[in-house]
């Protein structure tokens, strides 16, 4: 029995009523043209015996995959792609890496029903947070984790914000990391990317 896609099995009847479909060992979660995406992703260390895995999720914005290379919105988005990710353990108390190891000898529904806690005391509440451009924007203006690097932060941010055309917040965001990044490389990665949005106070 392979128990990491009997775990995916057991799962899909309860995520496909709140909206999620399945493609591979992902869930998808539409919204408008976004994307709220649940990956499970077996370790390499995983052994024919034990099968050990994560949740990792994220949020894929159209209006930023756009101005993306290779930019196709026919085709679902992998959670490697997405503008906002974690891993479930971000959340969890002290944030540790977090991975789940099953065994044959396990009992599947308990498994099951522990994973699926995380899933909807976790996973799907910080998805809805942010599943939409403006979701985005509020926790990158508000929230600790940032999901992505400083840089990306920032260039997601004042993107979405010029899109938006709120254009007190994007001058006060592009203030503040201008000068948090005095002297800095992700000085001139800024001043790069708000050229290419034809920023201007």
């Amino acid at each position: 029995m392979d128990i990491f896609k009997e775990l995916i099995k057991a799962l899909t009847p309860i995520l496909k009523p709140i909206g999620f479909s399945k493609k591979g060992n992902s869930f998808y979660l539409e919204a408008g043209k976004n994307y709220g995406i649940v990956n499970f992703q077996k370790s390499r260390d995983s052994t024919k015996d034990v099968t050990k895995f994560t949740i990792n999720f994220g949020i894929y914005s159209d209006a930023l995959g756009q101005l993306q290379y290779g930019y196709n919105n026919s085709v679902k988005p992998e959670v490697e792609q997405c503008h906002w990710e974690a891993r479930v353990g971000s959340f969890m108390a002290g944030s540790p890496d977090y991975w789940w190891n099953v065994s044959t000898s396990d009992n599947l529904s308990g498994i099951t029903s522990n994973v699926m806690e995380a899933v909807q005391s976790i996973v799907v509440p910080e998805i809805n947070k942010r599943l939409s451009d403006e979701g985005l924007i509020n926790s990158w203006m508000n929230d600790s984790y940032a999901g992505t690097t400083e840089i990306g932060r920032f260039k997601y941010l004042t993107t979405l914000l010029k899109a938006k055309g709120d254009f007190d917040t994007l001058n006060q965001v592009v203030e503040t990391f201008m000068q948090q990044s005095k002297g800095k490389p992700n000085a001139i990665r800024a001043m790069e990317h708000l050229k290419e949005i034809e920023y201007s106070k």
